[in-house]
């Protein structure tokens, strides 16, 4: 385009080789697609249900033996991490700043979700982690995951109540789980990837959530949160591996 922007397709189909996290559909969304913004309490209610139908599958329990809560946190964690991780990719690895108001998903569908972008040109963003964290905080957690947990605090009396700490925590673990990932696949940005995660978890709405606490023996950083997701709580789990419930040195 002449203009500095970037063609958001090969960008895609490049930071969609790292893992299913990662992958974002550039095909236009169908007509039962819908824009990721300001969410109703009542569909994202139903959001829930179907993740604890999920979790009472794998389980092999009936859904209402997986807490509405339980389900209501795995459905933001899930969320937070399939945003999270394409913006962070294509940021730091293309210099391409990906909009989140222009990433589609289809809400009937059954399954883990799958989302597409409008979006074919990206603003230029410098690929340090100071610019990235601050697009991602103002895009991904103001712009989408914040209205998300206001809904889930909105849902219908009697459904259930998750709470706000815990969701925050969920969004610093799926920025960590992120960051990990990418650094895996993408050493040269390992080290950028993790100061966007320390940067992000030392500021609003992230301070207090998580921090790294070492490295590994491959040199990766160890993140380890301050809350529980709740997947304990789905019969026959067990702790993940950042989770503040087990005990301190270990790591995922």
């Amino acid at each position: 385009m002449g203009d500095g922007r970037v063609e958001v397709v090969p960008v895609l189909v490049d930071i969609g080789r790292i893992n299913m996290m990662f992958a974002l559909e550039a095909e236009p969304p169908g007509p039962r697609w819908r824009a990721l913004g300001v969410p109703d309490p009542g569909a994202v209610a139903v959001e829930v249900e179907r993740v604890r139908e999920r979790l009472a599958g794998f389980a092999g329990v009936r859904a209402r033996e997986v807490e509405w809560r339980v389900g209501a946190s795995l459905f933001q964690q899930g969320l937070a991490t399939r945003l999270l991780s394409p913006v962070l990719a294509a940021a730091l690895c293309h210099g391409a700043a990906l909009r989140v108001d222009a990433f589609h998903r289809d809400p009937g569908a059954a399954g883990p979700v799958v989302l597409r972008t409008s979006q074919r040109w990206a603003d230029p963003i410098a690929p340090e982690p100071a610019a990235v964290a601050g697009h991602i905080a103002a895009t991904v957690l103001a712009g989408v995951l914040e209205p998300v947990a206001a809904a889930l605090g909105g849902v219908p009396r009697g459904t259930g109540r998750v709470a706000p700490g815990l969701l925050r925590g969920n969004t610093a673990s799926a920025l960590a789980g992120a960051a990990r990932s990418l650094g895996a696949d993408r050493p040269a940005v390992r080290e950028g990837a993790e100061e966007v995660v320390r940067l992000l978890t030392a500021a609003p709405p992230l301070a207090g959530t998580g921090s790294y606490t070492g490295r590994d023996a491959g040199g990766a950083a160890v993140f380890r949160r301050t809350t529980c997701c709740l997947y304990y709580r789905v019969p026959g789990s067990g702790y993940c591996g950042d989770c503040a419930l087990t005990a301190p040195g270990k790591s995922g």
